[in-house]
């Protein structure tokens, strides 16, 4: 009985000095790591694979939308593929909507294969940096997105080489690498053509 009792007591200290250890790095984690604002979600996107999104998205007069994802490491997001173009609903030169359905057809395949939507891109009419900037619907659709916990943000693309990455509520960063690369202001960049660099 009393070596029971003894081992019983054993086990329980084990267990609490486990416990107080676990709660001693958890603390001690704490204190290490830096602020969230610190280390913003980074997005990184070649200029070639924005020449090639806005002439997908520039096809004809109408609106176009992508999503985009890519490889992610920590709070850095590689932008490099879109996924298959969902369904769309509506559809004129001012605007561009998919229903519910069709944005969930596209996106399930991207998560199921562990990735994760990094931006959800489409054209705008107009030319200048001034054109892309995201309307009200714009913004509201991207926060919804992000209230419900995505960290992607916005992307607008013109037919003269402009381009916007926005969000509403995720910090964020945009590092746009490559040839033909203008920065215009803050997340706003003019992309030359190809040949003109």
């Amino acid at each position: 009985m009393k070596e029971q009792l003894v081992k019983c007591l054993i086990k329980l200290l084990f267990q609490e000095a486990r416990r107080l250890k676990r709660k001693r790095m958890e603390r001690l984690k704490k204190r290490m790591m830096p602020p969230a604002d610190l280390f913003p979600q980074t997005f990184i996107i070649e200029s070639f694979f924005v020449r090639e999104l806005g002439a997908a998205l520039t096809t004809g007069a109408n609106e176009e939308m992508h999503f985009l994802t890519g490889p992610k490491i920590g709070p850095i997001r590689i932008v490099s593929r879109w996924a298959q173009p969902p369904s769309l609903d509506r559809q004129s030169p001012v605007f561009v909507r998919a229903s519910a359905k069709s944005v969930a057809a596209v996106l399930i395949p991207i998560i199921e294969q562990g990735a994760e939507l990094h931006m959800c891109a489409h054209s705008h009419p107009g030319s200048g940096a001034g054109a892309t900037t995201p309307s009200g619907t714009d913004l509201q659709c991207l926060g919804k997105l992000q209230k419900a916990g995505s960290q992607a943000i916005g992307c607008i693309v013109t037919r003269d080489g402009c381009v916007r990455f926005f969000s509403v509520s995720t910090n964020f960063c945009v590092m746009v690498l490559g040839t033909g690369v203008t920065e215009i202001s803050k997340n706003v960049y003019r992309i030359a053509p190809q040949n003109s660099h």
